[in-house]
């Protein structure tokens, strides 16, 4: 199981942290507020919103690793607001593992 989090436009500080930090060094979840999801999936507290999925399909990418999810549930986050950060939002982001 796996979810996946649209981010309010404010929050760009939780898309540095998981598109710029790598796992391998931080827990992420550690520092941001979130809830048990489906099947135990932590879901954003701060989220525009979410959808969450069993995993179908796995693709390594060298880099990052790509997953193919049958989406099952959704929700609303309690982040308040609908704009959500879009690529525009976050090309400043240097990934936390280089390529």
């Amino acid at each position: 199981m796996l979810a996946v989090h649209a981010l309010p436009r404010r929050r760009h500080d939780l898309a540095e942290l998981f598109g710029g930090r790598t796992g391998d060094e931080v827990d992420k979840f550690a520092s941001v507020a979130w809830t048990p999801g489906p099947g135990g999936v932590p879901v954003l507290t701060d989220a525009a919103a979410w959808f969450a999925g069993r995993i179908r399909d796995r693709a390594d990418w060298g880099d990052h690793v790509g997953f193919l999810l049958d989406p099952l549930t959704a929700g609303a986050g309690a982040g308040g607001d609908p704009r959500a950060l879009s690529f525009r939002d976050v090309q400043d982001i240097d990934a936390g593992h280089p390529a």
